[in-house]
């Protein structure tokens, strides 16, 4: 048993879009007559909704992300939604990985917003810095993608002396000359709010992470890179003298939970194939645009065979033995997951729970099964360690399923010959006769 942290990230997808193989992908010069309002305000608030109920269910964190130039998600400044979340919710972490920190036109109007949101949040926040999908790079006009990696770098440093540092104080740089750096409020935490860099295992990004002591999130990287990535991260920390702390690692996986294996299949086979052969779907030069990843980490990535074929030409059986999909009952789900864990070395896990196109009751079942029957296999108690001890009770979900009796008297009905648990009977494998009804003499 561990204190394993369960973060969820809903990116809030518009799903109604036509299929991208027909197209060279739904991103960049995909018009957005597509977008319907009535459709788009659906999606918007089953985001933020589900986010909130994050905190009754038990998980440790909500998390939002910043999207352009596409159907992948509708929030441009994902502080919206995290501002949102901080009136709505007490106690769940806010995560905001991320913004992009390259759409913005000085990085100091980021810590502006940065600082405002932990003080609404009483010092919940905890934000990303992404690089973006290479295809957003063309949607706010700010920079050449070419310069990414170079303006990165600097806006990052800027943006963490503005967090950390007295002002004022002068900054002159290759990309931003500004005389007075004074970031008013400060943020609440201090020196500042926890920062996640989310990769696919480029040595630049790790080298960042390591050097500041950050939080790893590893992404779309099939198993066997992944394995690779968390162990040269591992290594680049003790470079800097430290062992990395196993929450300074996540683990990024899709999740789905249903009453069995077959009908977790069922549920959400098609939603997961929809999502890589749509929101993955674009030509190389858009994914990697020059300088958005350098040569060498691209050499390296291709040498060792990063990904065997195109994300869109996955299919449900590769996404499962690649680990980017966990899928089945509590007990499968649960098993995959400590071990996924246990092989990374990871202390932290997000979950993806749904890619855009999943109902809204799929998504609400999947989370409440995870936090009532996975999430006490995995934490004891199923309580946050973040959460204030308390006399007596249960207050969330994963508390009511490690509370729960391990036996206990199910409620039946009959069903043909006899009595049914009328709680599984809908899964048609696990509709089976508990006793002959009425008894037999």
């Amino acid at each position: 048993m561990s204190d394993y942290e369960f973060n969820v990230i809903l990116d809030g997808a518009y799903p109604y879009v036509p299929f991208a193989g027909k197209r060279k992908s739904n991103y960049i010069d995909f018009p957005n007559t597509n977008w319907d309002p009535a459709l788009g305000q659906r999606a918007l608030e089953d985001q933020l909704e589900l986010l909130a109920q994050l905190e009754d269910l038990g998980f440790d964190g909500g998390v939002v992300s910043e999207q352009h130039n596409g159907p992948i998600g509708q929030l441009g400044n994902p502080m919206l939604a995290g501002a949102w979340l901080a009136a709505r919710t007490r106690r769940l972490r806010i995560g905001v990985v991320g913004s992009i920190i390259n759409s913005y036109r000085t990085p100091v109007r980021l810590a502006e917003e940065i600082a405002a949101l932990d003080i609404m949040s009483r010092g919940r926040l905890f934000f990303g810095l992404p690089m973006g999908h290479g295809m957003q790079h063309h949607s706010t006009g700010v920079m050449n993608p070419a310069k990414t990696r170079a303006r990165f770098r600097e806006a990052h440093d800027l943006l963490v002396a503005a967090l950390t540092q007295p002002g004022p104080f002068e900054w002159k740089g290759e990309w931003f000359n500004i005389p007075y750096v004074n970031l008013w409020p400060r943020p609440l935490q201090t020196p500042r709010p926890p920062i996640w860099v989310p990769g696919g295992g480029s040595l630049e990004t790790l080298e960042l992470v390591a050097k500041h002591r950050y939080t790893y999130l590893g992404v779309l990287s099939p198993k066997p890179a992944m394995l690779k990535t968390m162990e040269k991260l591992r290594e680049l920390c003790r470079e800097q003298g430290y062992e990395a702390d196993p929450k300074q690692l996540v683990r990024g996986v899709s999740i789905h939970v249903a009453e069995s294996d077959a009908q977790a299949r069922r549920e959400a086979e098609a939603h997961e194939l929809w999502q890589y052969q749509n929101f993955f779907h674009s030509p190389q030069h858009d994914n990697f645009p020059p300088g958005y990843i350098s040569a060498d980490s691209l050499r390296r990535a291709m040498a060792g065979g990063y990904r065997s074929k195109p994300l869109s030409q996955l299919t449900f059986d590769d996404l499962v033995e690649n680990g980017w999909v966990i899928a089945g009952s509590p007990e499968t789900v649960a098993s995959k997951l400590q071990e996924t864990l246990e092989e990374t070395g990871a202390g932290s896990v997000l979950l993806g729970v749904n890619s855009g196109s999943k109902p809204r009751w799929m998504t609400q079942k999947t989370l409440t099964m995870f936090a009532e029957e996975v999430i006490p296999r995995l934490r004891p108690g199923g309580r946050a360690p973040s959460q204030d001890a308390k006399l007596a009770g249960w207050e969330t979900n994963a508390e009511f399923g490690a509370m729960r009796p391990v036996d206990y008297q199910v409620p039946e009905a009959t069903f043909g010959d006899g009595l049914v648990d009328v709680l599984t009977a809908h899964v048609e494998e696990l509709r089976e006769i508990i006793e002959p009804w009425p008894p037999q003499d």
